[in-house]
């Protein structure tokens, strides 16, 4: 079962929207209220991502293909922070959870070739898995926002 990782495509865009909705919804129920939950439904997400292709040659979205299904996506661009907008930054990964400790989301990050991410705090898988692939918390700390809640981030970087 090998891993291809390619460009988004628009026909690729409802099973993204699809993918992206059941993480989020996964990933955020415990943090936002059910309205935004409910937000995250599969033709929204789509639409976000036909915005996230047209943005420039600079900003980058794939997705990795298990037995022609798409089984993640990874999006990243121009560092967003000051000192770091010569850096690539990692803006999103998601994985299917049935492909989650797989190669998929290796070979989506490695794909990806970026500099810094941000992570929640809270989410010890996420971090352990950036370790895994020799990203570090850099010591710089930041509270985001998620839909107006607040989320307590670090910057990890290799």
């Amino acid at each position: 079962m090998g891993t291809l990782i390619r460009r988004v495509e628009a026909g690729d865009l409802p099973r993204v929207g699809q993918l992206h909705s059941d993480v989020w919804t996964e990933l955020y129920t415990h943090v936002l209220s059910p309205g935004i939950i409910d937000s995250f439904d599969p033709p929204t997400m789509a639409a976000l991502w036909s915005k996230f292709m047209t943005r420039g040659p600079e900003y980058v979205q794939h997705v990795a293909l298990v037995n022609d299904e798409i089984a993640g996506f990874v999006g990243a661009g121009p560092g967003r922070d000051p000192g770091y907008e010569l850096g690539r930054e990692l803006y999103f990964i998601v994985v299917a959870p049935e492909h989650r400790r797989s190669a998929v989301g290796k070979a989506l990050l490695k794909h990806a070739d970026v500099d810094f991410l941000w992570v929640a705090e809270s989410n010890r898988s996420a971090q352990a898995f950036y370790r895994k692939q020799k990203y570090f918390p850099d010591s710089v700390a930041r509270t985001g926002s998620l839909f107006g809640v607040p989320l307590p981030e670090l910057r990890m970087a290799r």
